[in-house]
């Protein structure tokens, strides 16, 4: 053992390499095992081949007579051989693997990789990998997938290279590292093209979707999703392709709630628990009942939502596991039990430092967590959690941006430019479409110019919002002529009154309307009515979201302590429903939006 080993060293990797062969070549010809066949394939893929040389020669010396044991019971149990059709050897694989028979199935490929190689058949040999990549761990998978990328590299076969980017695609999707994953879809999906394969079209653009999803980039998802639904639906039936419907119902009732979409969501999840119900898949049905529990949260069923949770929690891990703890934390919060809540989010903070696995929700966490330590007077506490925040919020927006870039210049544009393509072979096979593509170029055009000049008047926007200035002048128009309707002293009363009113902060109510205020001001609605239309040039909803609007904007750009809140909480403070209402009205009132401008306040 310790001459052995003495070979392995910087100094003589050669002789090391040398010996490693000559063990290699011994050990196979006294077990006759294609085992080292392929170890000696990896050896020249990795990059630590002292390490792996080492690892391989242990596991001979420590291992030699449970494989020779094990090699007496193979030959036993099998009857397989390089003879074997090609047809053959797939049935036996997809059997083997139907029955979660790796063992069995890695015999299988063993014979298949033989016959593929002795005659340089290298989409059989491509074939033969796909299952080692499926029983292999992720690091041997992405070498496979490799292997098999570079052997099928000049195929013409429809499949080819194509699947091995898919495989790599998944593995690297399911170690979390999305951007990688996307590069390799977006080659995958480009070959597709190529080879004018609709399935892997089809499939890979749902891998695509499922990234953009994480991504932030709900629309677009949504919008693949429905397209790829609405074409099975055509074809197939949901209970004939269950995983398929199932897959694309779970993802659609996900992103419509991302969305905010809270029926859409409701009406998804309800077709993919009927299927689950009726296939009697118990995790899938599982899965949908817990999205069911987010939506319940929202539309503040908190009771139901929270059995739910509960009930199926303790069956979940990792970043599952930490987003539905984020909901029973909030429940909680809703509730008034702060402390039960903060329970749930350190669990969440003890998980994502464990998988470092972000989500955005945990965003919200941290700010919850930041806020409890600073009551408590846990200054390392506080310092930590706003460490944290930062650095997570950083991996998150920087995965979002480059997601969102590739996506749009590798997916995007490449298949608006695929349908231009075919939009214009059919109009130049007939003619009387001529005109068409012509006002099709024009509006083109047009909309190019125009969203310039947007983006750029939106950036002067932005400077001005930034130097403390007015978006808009405010329209000091002489009004010449007054409402007959309103008697002089009446009106002279009101527009005092409004001047006071514009100086409080009583606009900030969420629950002000029109008559309550009308009732302060010990007048009717319709004379309050005509004079805020009248003179200040709009309608009384408008009239007081301009004024949060105004006070919105200076108090962000005095308090920098607003700027750690989301949507959601600045909508709270200044007196809007939702967060989506708050934005609206944010770009209606300054015309930039105000991610924008929160951006540009948290670098100044």
């Amino acid at each position: 053992m310790t001459i052995i080993i003495s070979f392995i060293n910087d100094k003589h990797l050669l002789l090391s390499s040398l010996a490693f062969y000559i063990i290699l070549v011994l050990y196979n010809l006294l077990l006759n095992s294609n085992l080292i066949i392929d170890k000696m394939i990896f050896y020249y893929q990795i990059k630590d081949k002292r390490n792996y040389i080492l690892i391989c020669i242990i596991s001979i010396l420590f291992n030699n007579g449970s494989l020779i044991a094990q090699k007496g019971i193979r030959k036993n149990k099998t009857d397989y051989s390089v003879n074997i059709p090609y047809q053959k050897f797939h049935e036996l694989e997809e059997n083997a693997l139907a029955e979660s028979n790796l063992g069995n199935l890695r015999e299988i490929v063993k014979f298949h990789l033989r016959r593929a190689k002795k005659e340089n058949n290298n989409i059989e040999i491509g074939r033969a990998f796909y299952y080692r990549i499926l029983t292999e761990e992720p690091e041997l998978g992405l070498i496979y997938s490799d292997s098999m990328i570079n052997i099928t590299e000049n195929s013409l076969h429809p499949n080819y290279p194509t699947l091995g980017y898919i495989l790599k695609g998944n593995i690297l999707y399911d170690q979390g590292k999305f951007q990688l994953a996307l590069d390799n879809f977006l080659i995958a999906y480009n070959l597709a093209i190529q080879k004018d394969n609709i399935e892997d079209q089809r499939d890979i653009s749902l891998a695509i979707a499922a990234i953009r999803n994480i991504n932030g980039q709900h629309d677009a998802a949504v919008d693949i999703y429905t397209r790829v639904l609405n074409l099975l639906k055509e074809k197939s039936s949901p209970v004939e392709f269950y995983d398929d419907f199932s897959t694309l119902y779970y993802n659609l009732s996900l992103t419509h709630l991302r969305l905010s979409q809270l029926d859409s969501a409701k009406f998804y999840v309800q077709q993919g628990i009927d299927l689950s119900s009726i296939k009697n898949k118990k995790e899938d049905f599982k899965d949908f009942v817990l999205v069911d529990a987010q939506i319940n949260y929202f539309n503040k069923d908190y009771n139901r939502s929270k059995d739910t949770l509960l009930k199926y929690i303790n069956g979940l891990e990792g970043t599952s596991k930490a987003i539905k703890l984020y909901y029973l934390g909030k429940i909680e919060n809703y509730k008034g039990n702060k402390e039960a809540a903060i329970n749930y989010f350190e669990n969440i903070d003890s998980i994502v430092s464990s998988t470092q696995d972000p989500f955005e929700e945990v965003k919200d966490v941290y700010h919850q967590l930041i806020i409890n330590s600073t009551l408590n007077n846990h200054a390392k506490e506080q310092i930590g959690y706003i460490e944290k925040l930062i650095y997570y919020d950083s991996i998150l927006s920087l995965d979002h941006q480059n997601v969102t870039n590739k996506a749009v210049v590798g997916y995007d544009i490449p298949d608006l430019q695929r349908q231009k393509n075919k939009a214009e072979n059919q109009l130049k096979a007939q003619s009387q479409y001529i005109i068409l593509v012509a006002i099709l170029a024009v509006l083109a055009i047009f909309t190019v110019i125009y969203l310039h000049i947007r983006s750029q008047k939106m950036n002067a926007r932005l400077k001005l919002l930034m130097k403390g200035q007015e978006i808009e002048e405010e329209k000091n128009i002489t009004i010449k002529d007054h409402p007959s309707s309103v008697p002089e002293e009446i009106r002279k009363d009101l527009l005092e009154k409004l001047v006071l009113f514009e100086n409080s902060e009583q606009f900030m109510s969420k629950d002000l309307d029109m008559y309550s205020l009308a009732q302060h001001m010990r007048t009717n609605t319709t004379y309050l009515s005509i004079v805020i239309n009248h003179y200040k040039k709009m309608n009384f909803p408008t009239y007081i979201k301009d004024l949060k609007i105004k006070m919105a904007i200076n108090q962000l750009s005095k308090n920098p302590d607003l700027l750690k809140y989301n949507y959601q909480g600045l909508a709270e403070i200044f007196g809007f429903k939702t967060g989506e209402s708050f934005s609206k009205a944010f770009f209606k009132k300054t015309g930039v939006y105000p991610s924008k401008y929160l951006k540009e306040l948290r670098i100044r």
